[in-house]
């Protein structure tokens, strides 16, 4: 679509799709081996030829070695048609988008002191008046800043504010922070030849241009998008991002991303869409809503401190529209490179 190498090669996705649940801290030390040996694998194979450094392999050494050492036992593996797994800490009943009544309880991890890196779980207690945290967490947002790489992307509304960014650029491009000049200038393009002018505020008319998770990897094999599988499940989205850029590395989200390195999140709404979220430099997350401004706040206008654990329900209940969207699978974390680090692909 946009300054894409096509190739010959004729490759189609396979939406056969198995998800399986496990436990880390299985007995069995041959299944365990095994897990470990798989994920691992799926770590290897972001080392493409063009990123095959000296210093890359030793940041992929220390993410496999963060990774065998985790110990958390509440945890999804899902795998895609290549055998890759991720490891998911998520728990649903900890997610305040599948029970609402969660909107009162503590927005932090469950840590005990600001050193303790092994927490998973969503604090129980509920919310001191007027902040987001219990009595017991309310130095949360120091203890968040501690899984920062230093090389989170600044939050600056002002730089996604222009008309022909805001509306042809989404979450995606958000996630992995680029703006394509490209995009930018077919917008303008569209806009000026119907308006005279840029495109009214709020019109929708660059929305096809938005950058799709998938479609770098398969202009790039195939010539053309038109025959993208539309399955919005988490294996299925994972497996397009992995593809488009193979530098992502899956991550817990209690783990600091490698040296340039920054963190992302990944959600969907099952067999309707999906959202993007990434780390801002004071620990908490912004999202830009498809063609809308950027925000730092979740659907129910508080501050995202852990995305796993906001609301990310934007369904009217008094509105009966299908595409209501909420977004009640969280796929996982993911550590993005740097823009002065890796080139990321997308269209």
């Amino acid at each position: 679509m946009y300054n894409i190498d096509i190739n010959s090669n004729n490759k189609k996705l396979n939406s056969n799709i198995n998800i399986q649940k496990g436990n880390i801290n299985n007995t069995n030390n041959t299944k365990k081996l095994h897990k470990y040996k798989t994920h691992n694998n799926n770590i290897n194979h972001i080392t493409s030829k063009k990123h095959k450094s000296i210093k890359y392999k030793q940041i992929l050494r220390k993410t496999k070695k963060h990774l065998r050492m985790s110990d958390n036992k509440d945890y999804t593996m899902l795998k895609n048609i290549n055998g890759e797994w991720n490891y998911k800490y998520y728990e649903p009943k900890q997610d305040t988008t599948v029970d609402k009544s969660k909107s009162k309880q503590c927005m932090c991890i469950n840590y005990n002191n600001m050193n303790d890196f092994k927490a998973y779980d969503r604090c129980q207690n509920n919310i001191v008046s007027g902040t987001d945290f219990c009595e017991l967490h309310q130095d949360c947002k120091s203890y968040l800043r501690k899984f920062l790489s230093g090389y989170e992307p600044e939050y600056q509304p002002q730089e996604w504010a222009n008309p022909y960014v805001e509306g042809s650029h989404n979450c995606y491009s958000y996630f992995l922070n680029r703006q394509v000049k490209a995009i930018k200038e077919k917008c303008s393009e569209i806009c000026e030849k119907k308006h005279k002018k840029s495109c009214p505020k709020g019109d929708s008319e660059c929305t096809d241009l938005k950058p799709q998770p998938g479609d770098f990897n398969l202009i790039k094999n195939t010539g053309s998008d038109k025959d993208k599988e539309r399955i919005y499940q988490c294996p299925n989205m994972q497996y397009k991002i992995l593809k488009d850029n193979p530098s992502l590395i899956p991550t817990p989200f209690n783990m600091k991303c490698p040296n340039k390195y920054y963190k992302g999140a990944m959600v969907v709404d099952p067999e309707n869409t999906y959202h993007f979220y990434r780390n801002n430099p004071d620990g908490t997350f912004s999202h830009k809503p498809g063609i809308s401004k950027i925000s730092n706040v979740d659907a129910g206008g508080k501050t995202i401190y852990v995305p796993h654990f906001a609301n990310r329900d934007y369904s009217d209940k008094n509105n009966d529209d299908e595409d209501a969207i909420n977004y009640t699978q969280f796929c996982g974390y993911y550590c993005i490179p740097d823009n002065t680090y890796i080139h990321k692909n997308l269209a």
